[in-house]
């Protein structure tokens, strides 16, 4: 299972961001929290994130940090065997960003040149990193230009927000002239190399740009729900030849980081908006596994079974799916991540018969327990 979009670092924000619309949500909660992580919240965060996604499946993920702290995010990800493309956020603007979080210009692009230094490639190229502005509205044209610069010169991925939610395209609008995803195709982000995460409010023009451009989509339909952003049009964006996959989003805005979730919610929600057999559980599962593969341009390592191909998959007790129907249909329909047993990443076994290698569960829940109040306090939300 591959996730094309999650924030590890807000796993200990669970809880903390209810209720509020995506722009109310960053500048009222999650951006006062990211900037209060120290190195010991920060590490916790990470850790508790990635045993989730571990016992529930994921074998790959791609992950946007905040604006700092990217080392720490780096070392748990290479010490949990789990294989990631990870970046540390970028933000040299916006409106209500915390001074902890706003950068400049320059110290953001080589913040991100000094990580790539020290992990793109990590452990025979099972981490690797990917240039994360976060959205338009905190990134300078200056800045986006030069990052589309950067990753084409170096064959990087880029990892971005765009098209979330209906205010967010409106500001965009009105800042930039532009629909979001136009305006990242003007600067150059939009590219066979980037992943756009949401994807929900595209019209039919940027739906051609998107595709024209070999942009991926990371169709995240449980925090859109749970957001009240909307409900992204995926058979549409499948039908223009934009490759979409799955992701959980975080979990200040899912709680839940389980990949199958994502996948059983993405069907019924296309079908909602196109009618039966619109996405059946066979193209979810697809999504979920060689289409995220392809989005993050690892397809050609992972993403199916084969002889030529990483030993990362699964294995499932089929006595914990729901009997009858297709394969696809009781993975999907019928039991997803209860079913997992083991989870097994490059050639090791990081999960066996539900129990993870490298990580103790109560270890990783103790120190999210002690970490989660003290980073409240220092982000002073009631």
């Amino acid at each position: 299972l591959v996730q094309t979009h999650v924030h590890l670092v807000q796993t200990l924000f669970r809880g903390l961001a209810e209720d509020l619309s995506l722009l109310e949500w960053l500048r009222r909660r999650v951006w006062p929290l990211e900037a209060a992580h120290d190195e010991t919240s920060l590490r916790a965060s990470v850790r508790l994130g990635l045993l989730d996604l571990l016992v529930t499946g994921t074998t790959t993920v791609l992950d946007m940090g905040t604006t700092h702290g990217g080392d720490v995010v780096a070392e748990e990800i290479v010490r949990s065997g789990i294989r990631a493309r990870f970046g540390q956020a970028m933000m040299d603007a916006g409106e209500g960003v915390p001074p902890k979080l706003k950068e400049t210009t320059r110290g953001s692009l080589d913040a991100s040149a000094a990580l790539i230094t020290r992990w793109h490639g990590q452990d025979g190229g099972r981490v690797g990193y990917a240039y994360a502005p976060r959205f338009a509205l905190s990134c300078t044209r200056e800045l986006l230009e030069a990052v589309a610069t950067l990753a084409k010169m170096g064959g990087m991925l880029v990892h971005t927000h765009s098209n979330e939610d209906a205010a967010e395209r409106k500001l965009i609008g009105s800042v930039t002239g532009r629909a979001p995803a136009a305006y990242l195709y003007d600067v150059g982000i939009a590219s066979e190399r980037a992943v756009f995460a949401h994807g929900v409010h595209v019209d039919a023009d940027e739906r051609a740009l998107l595709a024209a451009s070999g942009t991926a989509i990371a169709h995240c339909p449980s925090s859109n729900l749970k957001l009240g952003a909307g409900i992204a049009d995926v058979p549409a964006l499948r039908a223009a030849g934009i490759t979409v996959g799955l992701g959980a989003d975080g979990a200040a805005c899912n709680t839940r980081l389980d990949a199958f979730e994502e996948a059983r919610r993405a069907a019924p929600l296309a079908r909602a908006r196109a009618g039966p057999g619109a996405l059946t559980a066979l193209d979810a599962l697809r999504m979920a596994t060689v289409d995220g593969a392809r989005a993050l341009r690892m397809d050609d390592q992972i993403g199916t079974l084969a002889v030529d191909r990483r030993a990362d998959l699964i294995v499932l007790d089929a006595e914990r799916l729901a009997p009858g129907g297709d394969p696809a249909t009781r993975i999907v329909f019928g039991g997803g991540s209860r079913a997992v047993r083991d989870v097994i990443v490059d050639g090791q076994v990081l999960v066996r018969l539900g129990r993870p290698a490298r990580l103790d569960p109560a270890e990783v829940h103790a120190r999210a327990a002690e970490a989660a109040p003290r980073l409240v306090a220092r982000a002073g939300i009631a």
